[in-house]
């Protein structure tokens, strides 16, 4: 867990002003055979830089699907307080 989720629900006022989110790839290996799956980042601008505030990787081997969930939480402005939650009810 990241120190700004920590704060997040510790109750403490984050001074992150902006959040976008990101599609991340990775490979993994299973019985000798490499593939790729999807996952999503939050990002939150702290302070003038862009953090990762929190990271769901593995979540489908669709990419399609994971690009269209990411532009949705941009466009929407998703809080990340509510990430975790909106990710797994979609993929469920």
């Amino acid at each position: 867990m990241t120190e700004y989720r920590r704060e997040m629900e510790d109750g403490m006022q984050a001074s992150a002003r902006a959040v976008r989110y990101q599609v991340l790839t990775s490979r993994l290996e299973h019985d000798g055979v490499d593939y790729l799956t999807y996952g999503i980042q939050c990002m939150g601008d702290w302070e003038g830089a862009w953090v990762q505030m929190d990271a769901i990787e593995d979540v489908s081997f669709h990419r399609e699907n994971v690009v269209h969930l990411t532009d949705l939480f941009n466009r929407m402005q998703l809080s990340p307080l509510h990430f975790r939650e909106a990710v797994f009810s979609y993929f469920q």
